[in-house]
């Protein structure tokens, strides 16, 4: 048993794993294993079949391992073992640690904990009495699954070359109808002498009866005369293959622009007809004509300025019997001081409660298709204004609230009609809860000369006037 290790062979180099890409390994200790295994295996192993050596190190401590049960014990020792790669169809499996003490506490619990959790293994025996001079480990092949688990205490380069000696053994199936031949013999009875001299010479003529030299020629000059033809090749091919992705690119731009444009054809046709249905008084015309509280003041391309006149009939009643009563608050924080509060109030319930009286209100906007509905601030009324007070939603605060967003909806039906609609309802409106605009409603009306108040048969009244008829301090 040669004691150094040895890292380079003939059948581990480069071109080698290429030819014995189904016998590997993985954390040797060296490349004696897998050359062994390579040399023995080659001609018994199926081509579309692969064999792996796995080694396992385990590095606890002999407290570690007393510390826990034997189920957590076995799991540390077992469970990695029993892992099988989904590719491999024979495995080789050596389980050792770092420390002898630790070891032999390993190979005590797997012996006497084997048949419950290794329960598809059987024990070899004989290859632990053959290794017991040279190791300390114990042996169990599961025959169903072609694999073999050797665990041993601390592992060394002796022991690891020893252990190859029964590779037959372990891996059974892929001998047993093609023996041992004298040769082959020969190398696994090398691995027991203290020098790796016969070793290496027999793995030499098996280099050179399989021909690894002309294997590495073959692999590395393969392809080397065309190497120019190739890479002009692949230019070929990424030219093509960009002249393909413009083209591809190109075409998917000319179809959408062809979709554009049919789009756009079936867009004009459209207004193309509803311009030609509406040559004579539109809808629109007949609207404006017959709604008398309408005011059309300039129309500029695809935008009217407009006054709206008529009543401020709508508002919230309980939201106005909850602040009209309260002197202090702002129906009443900014009036005529030649008014009392009792009167004001008197006006407001004659206006907005018993409906004695009605308020004449008016506001001012623009319509536009594109940009929407606008309410004009502080605007300059037109003669045909003069009975009628501005409400101050929209003379004061250019507010609209969400009539914008409906006349927006109108608009996007073309139902103009609708549209300019909102505008009147939203010129109609007083929103009791906004205590900016309606102490703008109180200050205003308090103040006002117009006569803006309208009696059940027609006679108007300045808001004082209404004041006066009403009577009361």
């Amino acid at each position: 048993m040669f004691t150094k290790p040895i890292y380079t062979t003939q059948l581990t180099g480069e071109t080698a794993n290429r030819l014995f890409a189904n016998i590997t390994s993985e954390s040797a200790l060296d490349l004696t294993f897998l050359t062994t295994m390579r040399c023995l295996l080659h001609k018994r192993l199926p081509e579309n079949e692969r064999v792996h050596l796995r080694v396992k190190t385990l590095y606890f401590s002999p407290q570690e391992i007393d510390n826990v049960s034997p189920k957590q014990a076995m799991d540390w020792f077992v469970s990695d073992a029993l892992r099988t790669p989904t590719n491999s169809q024979y495995n080789l499996i050596i389980v050792h640690t770092t420390n002898s003490d630790s070891g032999a506490r390993m190979l005590e619990l797997v012996k006497s904990n084997a048949k419950r959790y290794l329960p598809k293994f059987t024990l070899q025996e004989d290859l632990r009495v053959f290794y017991a001079r040279k190791c300390n480990a114990l042996f169990y092949h599961n025959v169903n699954e072609n694999k073999t688990i050797v665990f041993t205490d601390k592992l060394e380069c002796k022991q690891f070359h020893a252990l190859q000696i029964m590779l037959p053994k372990y891996l059974p199936s892929l001998f047993a109808e093609l023996p041992l031949t004298d040769s082959e013999a020969n190398l696994l009875k090398s691995l027991g002498n203290k020098s790796a001299v016969e070793y290496e010479k027999i793995i030499d003529k098996f280099a050179k009866d399989l021909d690894i030299r002309t294997e590495i020629i073959r692999t590395k000059l393969q392809g080397f005369e065309t190497a120019f033809e190739r890479r002009k090749l692949d230019e070929i091919k990424g030219e093509i293959i960009c002249c393909e992705n413009n083209y591809e690119r190109e075409l998917a731009m000319l179809r959408e622009i062809s979709e554009k444009i049919q789009e756009k054809k079936y867009t004009l046709s459209g207004l193309e007809c509803s311009i030609q249905e509406r040559l004579g008084d539109s809808e629109l015309m007949e609207y404006f004509m017959c709604n008398k509280n309408l005011s059309i003041i300039k129309v500029a391309g695809t935008s009217i300025e407009f006054v709206v006149h008529g009543y401020a009939d709508i508002y919230d009643v309980d939201a106005f019997e909850a602040y009209v009563g309260n002197h202090n608050g702002y129906f009443y924080s900014i009036i005529n001081s030649e008014i009392t509060k009792p009167q004001m109030e008197k006006l407001y319930r004659a206006i907005f409660g018993t409906n004695l009286y009605k308020l004449r209100i008016c506001a001012a906007y623009v319509a536009d298709v594109s940009t929407g509905l606008r309410a004009l601030q502080h605007y300059n009324f037109p003669s045909e204004s003069r009975t009628y007070f501005p409400n101050p939603h929209i003379q004061e605060y250019g507010c609209i609230g969400t009539y914008a967003a409906r006349f927006h909806e109108y608009m996007q039906k073309r139902d103009y009609v609708g549209g300019i609609d909102q505008a009147v309802v939203s010129a109609r409106n007083l929103n009791f809860y906004d205590s900016a605009a309606i102490g703008a409603l109180a200050r205003n009306l308090s103040r006002s000369t117009v006569a803006c108040i309208e009696k059940s048969d027609g006679t108007l009244l300045t808001p004082l006037e209404a004041i006066t008829e009403l009577g009361g301090e």
